[in-house]
Protein backbone atom coordinates (compact mmCIF):
# COMPACT_ATOMS: atom_id res chain seq x y z
CA UNK A 1 0.00 0.00 0.00
CA UNK A 2 1.30 3.60 -0.59
CA UNK A 3 0.84 5.84 2.11
CA UNK A 4 1.17 9.60 1.94
CA UNK A 5 1.53 11.97 4.99
CA UNK A 6 2.42 15.65 5.66
CA UNK A 7 5.41 16.97 7.54
CA UNK A 8 4.82 20.74 7.62
CA UNK A 9 4.14 21.86 4.44
CA UNK A 10 6.12 18.89 3.09
CA UNK A 11 4.33 15.87 1.45
CA UNK A 12 5.99 12.42 1.58
CA UNK A 13 5.08 9.17 0.22
CA UNK A 14 6.12 6.17 1.30
CA UNK A 15 5.10 2.24 0.36
CA UNK A 16 4.29 0.79 3.86
CA UNK A 17 1.43 0.47 6.28
CA UNK A 18 1.36 3.40 9.03
CA UNK A 19 0.81 3.47 12.74
CA UNK A 20 0.46 6.75 14.27
CA UNK A 21 1.97 7.51 17.93
CA UNK A 22 0.44 10.61 19.39
CA UNK A 23 -1.36 9.61 22.35
CA UNK A 24 -2.61 12.19 24.80
CA UNK A 25 -0.18 12.86 27.84
CA UNK A 26 -0.87 11.61 31.09
CA UNK A 27 -2.51 14.48 32.85
CA UNK A 28 0.51 16.28 35.52
CA UNK A 29 0.39 18.93 37.58
CA UNK A 30 2.35 22.13 36.37
CA UNK A 31 5.85 22.47 37.28
CA UNK A 32 6.38 19.10 38.35
CA UNK A 33 9.48 17.31 38.26
CA UNK A 34 9.41 13.35 37.09
CA UNK A 35 11.69 11.29 39.17
CA UNK A 36 11.20 8.37 37.39
CA UNK A 37 9.86 6.78 33.96
CA UNK A 38 6.80 9.02 32.68
CA UNK A 39 4.52 9.29 29.61
CA UNK A 40 4.50 11.99 27.33
CA UNK A 41 2.88 12.15 23.80
CA UNK A 42 2.72 8.86 23.54
CA UNK A 43 5.77 7.49 24.37
CA UNK A 44 7.69 7.06 28.01
CA UNK A 45 10.61 8.53 28.71
CA UNK A 46 13.14 8.93 31.42
CA UNK A 47 13.71 12.15 32.71
CA UNK A 48 17.78 11.76 32.40
CA UNK A 49 20.66 11.19 29.65
CA UNK A 50 21.09 7.48 29.96
CA UNK A 51 18.04 5.86 30.82
CA UNK A 52 19.87 2.31 31.44
CA UNK A 53 21.70 4.46 34.40
CA UNK A 54 18.65 4.98 36.10
CA UNK A 55 15.96 7.56 35.86
CA UNK A 56 16.76 9.52 38.81
CA UNK A 57 20.70 9.73 38.89
CA UNK A 58 22.66 12.91 37.97
CA UNK A 59 25.03 11.87 35.34
CA UNK A 60 27.70 13.33 33.24
CA UNK A 61 27.02 15.25 30.65
CA UNK A 62 29.43 13.16 27.88
CA UNK A 63 32.09 13.97 25.93
CA UNK A 64 33.03 17.79 26.07
CA UNK A 65 29.99 18.67 28.01
CA UNK A 66 30.72 21.27 31.09
CA UNK A 67 26.86 20.78 32.98
CA UNK A 68 25.79 17.04 33.98
CA UNK A 69 22.05 15.98 33.54
CA UNK A 70 19.89 16.32 36.33
CA UNK A 71 16.29 14.76 37.21
CA UNK A 72 15.33 18.31 39.02
CA UNK A 73 16.31 20.52 35.77
CA UNK A 74 13.65 18.12 33.68
CA UNK A 75 10.03 19.96 34.50
CA UNK A 76 6.41 19.06 32.95
CA UNK A 77 4.75 22.60 32.91
CA UNK A 78 1.42 23.63 32.05
CA UNK A 79 -2.37 22.15 31.03
CA UNK A 80 -0.21 21.18 27.83
CA UNK A 81 2.36 19.34 29.30
CA UNK A 82 5.08 20.93 27.34
CA UNK A 83 8.29 19.84 28.69
CA UNK A 84 11.67 22.46 30.02
CA UNK A 85 14.87 21.60 30.34
CA UNK A 86 16.31 24.13 32.10
CA UNK A 87 19.98 24.97 33.14
CA UNK A 88 20.74 25.72 36.51
CA UNK A 89 22.04 29.61 37.97
CA UNK A 90 25.67 28.41 37.33
CA UNK A 91 25.50 26.50 33.96
CA UNK A 92 26.83 23.39 36.13
CA UNK A 93 23.70 21.36 36.01
CA UNK A 94 20.88 20.80 32.99
CA UNK A 95 18.42 18.52 31.77
CA UNK A 96 17.98 15.43 29.49
CA UNK A 97 15.42 12.92 28.62
CA UNK A 98 15.36 9.82 26.44
CA UNK A 99 13.36 6.72 25.99
CA UNK A 100 15.98 4.56 26.39
CA UNK A 101 14.70 0.71 27.63
CA UNK A 102 11.51 1.65 27.10
CA UNK A 103 10.92 2.35 23.26
CA UNK A 104 13.02 2.08 20.20
CA UNK A 105 12.14 3.43 16.31
CA UNK A 106 13.25 1.57 13.34
CA UNK A 107 12.76 2.72 10.15
CA UNK A 108 10.82 3.82 8.37
CA UNK A 109 9.51 6.31 10.51
CA UNK A 110 8.99 9.73 10.90
CA UNK A 111 9.50 11.91 14.15
CA UNK A 112 9.09 15.50 14.81
CA UNK A 113 9.30 18.31 17.41
CA UNK A 114 8.02 21.31 18.05
CA UNK A 115 11.31 23.26 20.25
CA UNK A 116 11.86 26.50 21.76
CA UNK A 117 15.34 27.86 21.70
CA UNK A 118 16.70 30.79 23.74
CA UNK A 119 18.52 33.05 22.21
CA UNK A 120 20.83 35.77 23.42
CA UNK A 121 20.66 39.56 22.09
CA UNK A 122 23.14 39.03 19.00
CA UNK A 123 21.16 36.20 18.04
CA UNK A 124 23.05 32.89 18.81
CA UNK A 125 21.56 29.42 20.64
CA UNK A 126 22.56 29.79 24.21
CA UNK A 127 23.93 26.62 25.14
CA UNK A 128 23.94 23.45 23.47
CA UNK A 129 20.40 21.94 22.68
CA UNK A 130 19.80 19.04 20.74
CA UNK A 131 16.60 16.76 19.29
CA UNK A 132 18.36 12.86 17.72
CA UNK A 133 17.87 9.18 17.78
CA UNK A 134 21.31 7.34 18.35
CA UNK A 135 21.73 3.79 18.01
CA UNK A 136 21.12 1.27 20.86
CA UNK A 137 24.18 -1.15 19.72
CA UNK A 138 27.81 -0.31 18.23
CA UNK A 139 28.24 3.25 17.84
CA UNK A 140 28.46 4.74 15.03
CA UNK A 141 28.28 1.60 12.83
CA UNK A 142 24.32 1.75 14.30
CA UNK A 143 23.74 5.32 13.06
CA UNK A 144 23.15 8.63 14.98
CA UNK A 145 20.63 11.11 13.76
CA UNK A 146 21.15 14.37 14.92
CA UNK A 147 17.34 16.39 13.72
CA UNK A 148 18.43 19.15 15.59
CA UNK A 149 21.90 20.40 17.66
CA UNK A 150 22.62 23.62 18.46
CA UNK A 151 25.82 23.82 17.20
CA UNK A 152 27.76 27.53 17.65
CA UNK A 153 25.02 29.49 18.05
CA UNK A 154 23.05 27.89 15.04
CA UNK A 155 20.94 24.64 14.55
CA UNK A 156 21.47 22.02 12.48
CA UNK A 157 21.20 18.41 11.54
CA UNK A 158 24.03 15.59 11.08
CA UNK A 159 24.01 11.75 10.78
CA UNK A 160 26.69 10.28 11.77
CA UNK A 161 27.79 6.55 10.70
CA UNK A 162 30.60 4.07 9.69
CA UNK A 163 31.96 4.40 6.48
CA UNK A 164 33.23 1.83 4.10
CA UNK A 165 36.74 2.24 5.34
CA UNK A 166 35.39 1.40 8.77
CA UNK A 167 36.12 5.40 10.05
CA UNK A 168 33.15 6.77 11.83
CA UNK A 169 32.02 9.54 9.22
CA UNK A 170 29.22 12.15 9.45
CA UNK A 171 27.55 14.66 6.80
CA UNK A 172 25.11 17.41 7.35
CA UNK A 173 25.59 20.79 8.99
CA UNK A 174 23.45 23.59 9.40
CA UNK A 175 20.93 25.72 6.90
CA UNK A 176 21.97 28.69 6.02
CA UNK A 177 19.88 31.77 6.68
CA UNK A 178 17.78 29.67 9.75
CA UNK A 179 19.52 30.11 13.16
CA UNK A 180 16.77 28.29 15.07
CA UNK A 181 15.93 30.89 17.62
CA UNK A 182 12.51 30.88 19.06
CA UNK A 183 9.39 28.48 18.14
CA UNK A 184 10.00 26.11 15.48
CA UNK A 185 9.35 22.53 14.53
CA UNK A 186 12.30 19.93 13.13
CA UNK A 187 10.75 16.71 11.71
CA UNK A 188 12.74 13.66 10.01
CA UNK A 189 11.46 11.28 7.52
CA UNK A 190 13.93 8.23 7.77
CA UNK A 191 14.24 4.87 5.66
CA UNK A 192 17.01 2.97 4.42
CA UNK A 193 16.54 4.83 1.01
CA UNK A 194 17.15 7.79 2.68
CA UNK A 195 17.09 10.01 5.26
CA UNK A 196 15.58 13.27 4.96
CA UNK A 197 15.54 16.45 7.51
CA UNK A 198 12.73 19.33 7.44
CA UNK A 199 12.79 22.42 9.20
CA UNK A 200 9.19 24.12 9.66
CA UNK A 201 8.19 21.68 6.63
CA UNK A 202 10.98 22.80 4.64
CA UNK A 203 13.56 20.36 3.42
CA UNK A 204 16.95 21.27 5.41
CA UNK A 205 19.15 18.20 4.38
CA UNK A 206 18.84 14.67 2.60
CA UNK A 207 21.00 11.72 2.95
CA UNK A 208 21.59 8.66 0.73
CA UNK A 209 23.03 5.24 0.57
CA UNK A 210 24.61 6.45 -2.93
CA UNK A 211 25.87 9.34 -1.22
CA UNK A 212 27.40 7.73 1.31
CA UNK A 213 28.64 4.75 0.11
CA UNK A 214 26.86 2.78 2.58
CA UNK A 215 23.46 1.77 3.62
CA UNK A 216 21.73 3.61 5.74
CA UNK A 217 21.31 2.13 9.22
CA UNK A 218 17.73 0.30 9.55
CA UNK A 219 17.60 0.74 13.58
CA UNK A 220 16.34 0.46 16.16
CA UNK A 221 17.32 3.85 17.95
CA UNK A 222 15.92 5.66 20.69
CA UNK A 223 15.40 9.43 21.08
CA UNK A 224 17.21 12.08 23.18
CA UNK A 225 16.26 15.40 24.04
CA UNK A 226 19.14 17.29 25.91
CA UNK A 227 20.30 20.77 26.97
CA UNK A 228 23.79 20.75 28.01
CA UNK A 229 26.77 23.51 27.97
CA UNK A 230 29.69 23.01 25.76
CA UNK A 231 32.44 26.11 25.35
CA UNK A 232 33.90 23.54 22.32
CA UNK A 233 30.50 22.69 20.27
CA UNK A 234 27.77 24.75 22.02
CA UNK A 235 26.77 28.08 21.56
CA UNK A 236 27.23 30.94 24.47
CA UNK A 237 27.10 29.66 27.55
CA UNK A 238 24.28 30.75 29.88
CA UNK A 239 22.70 30.11 32.60
CA UNK A 240 19.09 30.57 33.92
CA UNK A 241 18.33 29.86 30.30
CA UNK A 242 15.79 26.91 29.57
CA UNK A 243 14.77 24.82 26.26
CA UNK A 244 11.04 24.17 25.97
CA UNK A 245 9.53 20.67 23.80
CA UNK A 246 5.90 21.73 23.11
CA UNK A 247 5.27 18.79 21.03
CA UNK A 248 6.49 15.19 19.84
CA UNK A 249 5.10 13.26 17.11
CA UNK A 250 6.09 9.55 15.86
CA UNK A 251 4.95 8.01 13.05
CA UNK A 252 5.51 4.58 12.99
CA UNK A 253 5.72 2.55 9.66
CA UNK A 254 6.39 -1.26 8.84
CA UNK A 255 6.84 -2.59 5.67
CA UNK A 256 5.12 -5.25 4.15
Amino acid sequence: MRVTFVVGAVVVALTAAVTVVDAVSAPVRAGSVPAASFSWQGATWCPTYRGGDGCDNIQGGGTNSTAVFSPSQVVITGSSSRILLEMNSTASRTGAFNTQRYETWSEPATLSEQIELPCNTTGQIENWPAFWLVTTSSWPAGGEIDIMEGLSGSVAWHYHYLNSFGRPSAVGGPVPGFSGCGIHTYAVNWTTEAITFYYDGKEAGHVTPAEIGVPIASGPMYVINDYAASSIYGGPTADNAKMEILKFTSHRMQRR
